[in-house]
């Protein structure tokens, strides 16, 4: 994932609580396609999250027996 650029600090609600997250416009390649998304990020967040949003356009396809995730 390439970080394209900073937007803004935003509020956000988590299961902890309220906490403030940098939101940054990002670009992730898969197969061979571009796409540029929005990205929350903050100390709390250890991983990378697939937002809801952004999987709105996308069809998520997840076989862990497999250890396969096909988005599409």
């Amino acid at each position: 994932m390439r970080n394209v650029g900073y937007i803004k600090q935003q509020a956000m609600f988590t299961a902890r609580g309220e906490a403030e997250f940098k939101l940054y416009l990002g670009q992730v390649r898969i197969d061979g396609q571009d796409f540029n998304i929005p990205m929350h990020v903050g100390e709390e967040l250890t991983e990378v999250l697939l937002g809801r949003q952004w999987l709105q356009t996308k069809q998520l396809l997840v076989n862990m027996q497999s250890a396969i995730l096909t988005l599409g």
